[in-house]
């Protein structure tokens, strides 16, 4: 990189002064472990998310200070597989940034689609629970886009639901964030919901050695993965509750795992639930049941 040293000694980092076209192109040379594209789009992302340089500083060839020893830092992680969004510190879900951990899964796109399945429903004033919840963003999206919604989200993690409630604050959500055990909660839990709604854990352990490393490495297991022998275990446990705690004409809606769809709409069928629908993702994959009362 083509750069002056600033006054490093008034700093307790090391600034350089640098532009934006020589910036871009030298983040682009230490990235390794990505095609053309994927570099492309994380130092875009890298660039305004963490040091505010946007495509068109870029673009314009603007004179920028930058931190190069934590930027060298932060592409190198990039080079081990770090998530971006742990290096920016948040996700964009539904248009929104919603912080993460190491604790948390990071929302994906395609989970998005559960909030649509949901309105499409028309509820009016809703009581809604959801299982599971990790970073907050399918609760705090319900309630931020359900008018009079009335929404629950529990969690087995401490460490997780810190990291819900910094984003329902963030967003001036009136979630109400549980600590439970979903495989043995308290009564707390219990209610009469017109939505059960859950993203739990289905990754088969089997399955792992199909996964990149970024996820496998650096997002928390007890998130992903179920035990091979029993991987519906966490459906299973949704369809009894509902049982107890669905309103007649309420719903359960959950995302899965893409290679067990018919599995699992079986077990809802199995579990007397008579209208269930398997629903496909924007790549085309199995990723929710819809079962009705």
């Amino acid at each position: 990189m083509n750069t002056k040293r600033g006054r490093a000694h008034a700093f307790p980092f090391l600034m350089i002064k640098t532009t934006g076209n020589n910036l871009f192109h030298y983040c682009i040379a230490t990235l390794s472990s990505f095609d053309d594209g994927e570099k492309k789009a994380l130092v875009y992302i890298l660039l305004e998310d963490a040091y505010g340089v946007s495509k068109t500083d870029i673009l314009l060839n603007k004179s920028l200070s930058i931190d190069v020893e934590k930027l060298d830092t932060q592409l190198q992680q990039l080079n081990n597989n770090v998530p971006i969004q742990h290096l920016v510190g948040f996700a964009i879900f539904r248009n929104r940034k919603f912080s993460v951990s190491p604790d948390v899964l990071i929302p994906r796109p395609e989970t998005e689609e559960i909030i649509d399945i949901i309105k499409d429903f028309g509820l009016d004033r809703p009581e809604i629970i959801d299982i599971g919840t990790g970073s907050g963003c399918i609760a705090i999206s319900l309630d931020l886009e359900i008018n009079n919604a009335s929404v629950k989200a529990i969690d087995i993690s401490e460490k997780v639901l810190a990291v819900a409630q910094k984003n329902a604050e963030a967003h001036n959500s009136k979630v109400q964030f549980l600590l439970e055990d979903f495989l043995n909660y308290s009564s707390a839990v219990k209610g009469k919901y017109d939505l059960i709604i859950s993203n739990p854990p289905y990754i088969k352990q089997s399955e792992a050695a199909e996964m990149d490393d970024n996820v496998l490495k650096h997002e928390p297991h007890i998130a992903l993965f179920v035990e091979n022998e029993d991987p519906l275990i966490f459906y299973r446990h949704i369809a009894a509750f509902g049982h107890e705690n669905l309103k007649k004409a309420g719903a359960i809606v959950v995302e899965i795992n893409a290679n067990l769809g018919i599995e699992t709409k079986k077990l809802f069928q199995a579990s007397g639930y008579s209208d269930v629908k398997l629903i496909s993702d924007f790549y085309d994959k199995d990723r929710f049941v819809v079962a009705k009362r």
